[in-house]
């Protein structure tokens, strides 16, 4: 399984609202992206974080931790305001 897969099917196990995901593999092989639920609203960035991080640590390996470079948590309205500076 290509590890931008696994990471998604990590992502969707950590018990997120209708989550999607926006994840994008860099040249160098690591990922970063987007995770957007209905879970962070009310949900200060840090803890959104930590909850993202607690889950990802009970399932990924440190070796495949390593390998995301960010994953930016937001709510489906923050994806409205920030679409609507476009």
């Amino acid at each position: 399984m290509e590890f931008r897969e696994e990471l998604e099917n990590a992502l969707l196990r950590i018990g997120l609202e209708n989550p999607v995901l926006e994840i994008e593999m860099k040249p160098s092989g690591r990922l970063g992206g987007f995770v957007v639920s209905e879970t962070f609203s009310e949900i200060s960035q840090i803890d959104r974080q930590n909850m993202l991080w607690d889950g990802l640590e009970k399932i990924l390996d440190e070796e495949k931790q390593l390998r995301i470079i960010a994953l930016l948590t937001m709510t489906p309205a923050e994806v409205e305001d920030a679409d609507s500076y476009d």
